[in-house]
């Protein structure tokens, strides 16, 4: 009997990571006219067999039994019942996501690197069973996947499996260090009464002059009186609509400031990685070339707010720069695999061409970028041309933006006294998305809340004249621990 080089425990941490290992790892294994029956687990002359039998039974009643029985010596019972819900826990992709991922550059790189735990390699094989398993619209699950495997037997290579999850494991110890070296921000324990004001609202769509095929949908929300107060333009992420960041629209309205929420046209392709930061221009453009919204609205001074894909957005439409080779170089490392943002949608952006260099525009005064898929594409280096204050939010549970890669090792390059990183440890990727469809602050779920106090607390600060520094008490939650660090001068 094998016993796999690997202290397995990890895997009672991994159902995140795992959930997407399943999505471009078990596609590897190829669809034939049976089904798999048995996995041989190898490891140079030694070989432990699995049957897909015994896995079944054992997800039904929670006992290993059979080729299954040596588990219980390996793990205490809840790493096993962490495995075994991990086995039925189904990838948070629809079938037409996972369609389009078929066809994308980023996809052939993972599918290439993660055929090689197949003996003999078979990269090919993973679109064929990918391409199946979309067909069929059955849950993306580990079983599933299992089930559908190529032939009685298929055989693994146990030794790079486990060189995968020690890496996995690195990554994570790495990222709890990191959290861990950021100061905190106790919670204060009690929940500040709503004072906001009405405010007023208008929607409607319009077409670009320079992209009459790109029609834009903007959201108003502007609070009463004739002086003109500063915006806040907020740009949503990929699969998503502006309807997702509405409530942080009314927020801002109720608190004194304007807020224009931008519903991008659906995904282009390589096209949204040039065309979204130029919607920011867009809007205001067209905001200002309507004489009663240049009487409202102070569009000199311009806040932004972007989450995931919009993280991108803005920060780019303020002066950040893409940088090509640090994106290749961090595409082909082994820890892509451990980055959805970057494997997925960062890494398409290779295929651009010319390389995009874009200006900043000289109307924004300060940047949120919520979430941000920007590890790869801008990194330390692309964030350093800024100069407007930024504020980056992360979420220590998100798996589609892995905090350390995509917002603690990117704020780096941020320098000067303006800049904050602010990380909540137990928020993932979309808790603060589609929270409030009407405005309701005293009633605010508290992670849509935490946002919406972040966002009104930095852009106060920075885009009135004359405000008062922005320290960690005023950023303090009444019920979620922070993580806060300020740039380097």
């Amino acid at each position: 009997m094998f016993i796999m080089p690997v202290n397995l425990r990890i895997w009672q941490w991994g159902r995140q990571f795992f959930g997407f290992w399943v999505l471009v790892g078990w596609f590897c294994l190829p669809r034939a006219a049976l089904a798999a029956e048995r996995i041989d687990l190898i490891a140079g002359q030694t070989t432990w067999s699995v049957t897909l039998a015994d896995v079944a039974t054992w997800v039904q009643s929670g006992r290993p039994q059979g080729s299954l029985t040596p588990l219980t010596q390996l793990l205490a019972p809840p790493t096993l019942e962490e495995l075994r819900n991990w086995l039925t826990h189904p990838v948070p992709l629809t079938p037409s996501q996972s369609q389009r991922l078929l066809h994308t550059e980023a996809a052939s790189q993972a599918l290439y690197r993660l055929g090689q735990l197949l003996i003999p390699p078979d990269p090919q094989a993973l679109k064929q069973a990918l391409t199946l398993v979309v067909q069929q619209r059955q849950p993306i699950t580990a079983l599933n996947l299992l089930q559908a495997l190529p032939a009685e037997t298929v055989a693994v290579d146990a030794l790079a499996v486990a060189n995968l999850l020690i890496n996995a494991q690195t990554h994570q110890q790495q990222t709890a260090q990191a959290l861990a070296a950021l100061p905190l921000l106790p919670p204060t324990g009690t929940t500040p009464a709503f004072t906001g004001t009405t405010w007023r609202e208008q929607a409607w769509s319009f077409t670009p002059p320079d992209q009459p095929q790109r029609s834009l949908k903007v959201h108003l929300f502007y609070p009463p009186g004739s002086e003109p107060v500063p915006l806040v333009l907020l740009s949503h992420g990929i699969g998503q609509t502006g309807r997702s960041l509405m409530y942080l629209g009314e927020y801002l309205a109720s608190q004194g400031i304007a807020a224009v929420v931008v519903t991008h046209p659906p995904p282009s392709a390589l096209r949204e990685f040039t065309e979204r930061p130029r919607d920011v221009g867009r809007v205001l453009d067209h905001l200002a070339a309507h004489q009663a919204w240049k009487k409202r609205l102070n569009l000199e001074r311009v806040g932004l707010l972007g989450h995931s894909l919009g993280g991108y957005t803005v920060l780019v439409a303020a002066g950040a720069q893409p940088q090509a080779q640090g994106l290749q170089r961090q595409c082909q490392s082994d820890w892509a695999l451990f980055n959805l943002s970057l494997l997925l949608l960062q890494c398409r952006a290779l295929e651009i061409n010319p390389w995009p260099t874009p200006l900043p525009d000289p109307r924004i005064r300060a940047v949120v970028a919520i979430n941000p898929a920007i590890g790869g594409i801008l990194g330390a280096e692309g964030l350093a041309p800024l100069t407007v204050p930024v504020m980056v939010i992360g979420g220590g549970g998100d798996w589609v933006t892995p905090v350390l890669p995509e917002q603690i090792q990117p704020f780096a390059g941020l320098r000067g006294q303006h800049h904050y990183l602010l990380i909540l440890p137990t928020a993932n990727h979309v808790d603060g998305l589609d929270e409030a469809r009407q405005l309701a602050p005293q009633r605010l779920p508290p992670l849509p809340y935490a946002l919406a106090h972040l966002s009104r607390e930095f852009f106060r600060t920075h885009l009135f004249p004359n405000a008062p520094a922005l320290s960690p008490e005023r950023l303090r939650q009444p019920t979620l621990p922070l993580r806060m660090m300020r740039s380097q001068p």
